[in-house]
């Protein structure tokens, strides 16, 4: 992207006939971002024009135009979960998937997440994130409720407008990362009367992030900037380690007892509460001393995270039958609908094995790459 450069605005501006003053105050405002960092963009349109969109795309998107077209402009569908259930992803169409990728390169990207967010993050890995429990005595473990789909367009306007855009366009960036679901119940997501001064842009409902826009994950991190220093506060005075994974929270103790374990848990209800989430209780766990300690698909009851076995044998399963009994026979036999997905799926699990520990990663790449996936045209 080109570098702002104010001279060549002032000139530009002035050639085309705009109040030199009110070239001024766009330039002291470029300035402003510019000292955070920030790409410049003054409005909707200038957006439009970065991110080779149409203008009148993305104020149909802000504007919520199209709200009574199902699923506009996302498409959604389900994928299953690996502890069973479904999760339903949301793509959103290719203009807006254009504006969304321009924002979360340019602007998100540009801000350091808090230390303890480790998905999501470039050069922060998984790896990292269960190293920081190894060898712990207690694991208590608190999974967030529906995650993305509990952040609001308002909680996203607030992250635009600290990096220093002006209310409206932080306000139309919130609307375009974010999805609005009719007939949700609740003060946080209706609107009054009164929250919107633009007609346009008047709209009943409060918008959400959703899982599959490529904003969400950064928006996440940045949205939960103060939940993650409370909760790391919360951990340091109770002697504990904490870290998050997306909605996975993490603490970690290397003494205590029973009590103090749920005391933190009940602890991190109430930060979770204060800033507008709640737990999973399904999901939640109190891992005690002498259990199995996974953390995020790791074991952590060693000095260094390792991967299950039950990982581990499942791909050795994959590359036995697959070679035994061929490709296409394996496929039917376990379920996959087509050769490609089981293909992906398998580099996957063997990809997870690699990050973790390299001497079986590569012994399993090895033998993946012995199997005919040429006959097959993939």
């Amino acid at each position: 992207m080109t570098r702002w450069n104010p001279n060549l605005f002032r000139k530009d501006g002035l050639a085309k006939g705009f109040n030199p003053e009110y070239l001024g105050a766009l330039i002291a405002q470029g300035e402003s971002l510019v000292s955070n960092q920030m790409p410049v963009v003054f409005s909707l349109a200038h957006l439009a024009s970065l991110s080779r969109t149409l203008y009148s795309d993305l104020h149909g998107f802000v504007s919520r135009s199209d709200i009574q077209r199902k699923d506009f402009p996302y498409r959604s569908f389900p994928i299953a979960k690996r502890s069973g259930g479904v999760r339903w992803i949301s793509i959103p169409a290719p203009p807006l998937m254009a504006v969304q990728q321009w924002i979360c390169q340019n602007v998100l990207n540009r801000v350091e997440p808090h230390a303890a967010a480790y998905a999501f993050v470039p050069r922060r890995r998984l790896l990292d994130h269960a190293q920081r429990h190894c060898g712990a005595t207690w694991l208590v473990k608190v999974d967030i409720k529906d995650f993305f789909s509990n952040i609001s367009e308002r909680q996203a306007f607030q992250v635009f407008l600290r990096l220093g855009y002006p209310k409206l366009l932080s306000f139309e960036m919130a609307r375009l990362c974010t999805r609005v679901t009719p007939r949700r119940k609740g003060a946080k997501w209706t609107n009054s009367n009164d929250d919107h001064s633009i007609p346009e842009y008047d709209c009943r409902f409060v918008g959400s992030l959703p899982q599959g826009a490529p904003t969400s994950p950064a928006l996440s991190n940045l949205v939960c900037m103060d939940l993650d220093r409370d909760l790391t506060e919360l951990a340091v005075s109770k002697s504990a380690t904490f870290s998050r994974y997306a909605d996975d929270l993490c603490f970690s103790l290397t003494s205590g007892s029973r009590e103090a374990a749920f005391a933190l848990k009940r602890d991190v209800s109430k930060v979770l509460w204060k800033h507008g989430f709640s737990e999973n209780p399904k999901k939640t766990r109190v891992v005690p001393p002498g259990a199995r300690m996974v953390l995020t698909g790791l074991l952590v009851n060693a000095n260094v995270p390792t991967v299950p076995r039950e990982v581990r044998d499942l791909v050795r399963m994959h590359l036995h039958y697959a070679k035994k009994n061929g490709i296409p026979m394996h496929c039917k036999a376990r379920g996959f609908r087509s050769i490609f997905g089981f293909k992906n799926h398998l580099l996957g699990l063997i990809g997870y094995v690699a990050s973790v520990d390299k001497k079986h990663g590569a012994d399993f790449y090895a033998q993946f790459n012995q199997l005919p996936w040429i006959e097959f045209d993939l």
